[in-house]
This record gives C-alpha cells, structure tokens and sequence, in this order.
C-alpha cells in the first residue's frame, strides 16, 4: 500500500473512531463524507441541543463540521479540528512524520513556529 492510500485509510479510521464518541447533551449525531476524488474528508455534526437560555424544553438546531481533512500534494491539512485531543496528535501516534502534516487551521506565520509543515 503506497503512503498515500495509507494516509487515506488512517483519516478515515480516525473520523470513523470520533463517531463512537458520544456527545456530552443533547441529540447529536455525527456523520462523516468522504470524498475520494478530492481527498476531503469531514466528520459533521448533526442534531439537536438544549436551548436552556430560551426554555427549559426548547431545542436549538446543531449542524456544523467537527473535522475536516484534505490531502494536498502528498500532505495532510488539517483545516479544521474541534476535538479536545487533536487530530495532529492522532495522526503523530500513529506514525505520520510532523512534516508532512499542515495545520491549515492556522496562519502560515503561525505554522512557521510550530513543529509542522508550513505548506
């Protein structure tokens, strides 16, 4: 299996292992897209929350992504990570070198002082 294919397993096995995690209130759900032809993957999530500042029985609409994933040029981008962990620290764990990791999250400025890819 070539790095890239194992990139593409690994991303998707950690979207899949946040979706076994239940959420803390609430009716939410997750759901991950995986777009192979792109290389983007994302894990939403999708229900309903206590509106407690409105009502004691009223419920707000919850619909957003958690995560989401590209592979640029052979690197993983990490656009957008919500979890209290880090999927940048996931991906370490399981062997994926810093530098081919990109914290798409942050300014370049930023990624220039952190031990990740700037680019």
């Amino acid at each position: 299996m070539d790095t890239l294919e194992q990139y593409r397993q690994l991303i998707r096995n950690i979207l899949i292992e946040h979706t076994k995690i239940p959420f803390s209130i609430g009716n939410i759900q997750f759901e991950t897209v995986f777009d192979g032809e792109q290389d983007r993957y994302l894990l939403m999530i999708l229900g309903r929350e206590p509106a407690y500042d409105l009502s004691p029985t009223v419920t707000r609409r919850v619909h957003g992504c958690l995560i989401h994933i590209d592979i640029i040029d052979g690197k993983i981008w990490i656009q957008r990570d919500g979890t209290e962990e880090g999927v940048a620290t996931e991906l370490v764990s399981a062997g994926v070198s810093k530098d081919r990791i990109v914290l798409g999250f942050r300014s370049e400025e930023l990624r220039k002082d952190s031990e990740f890819a700037i680019a």
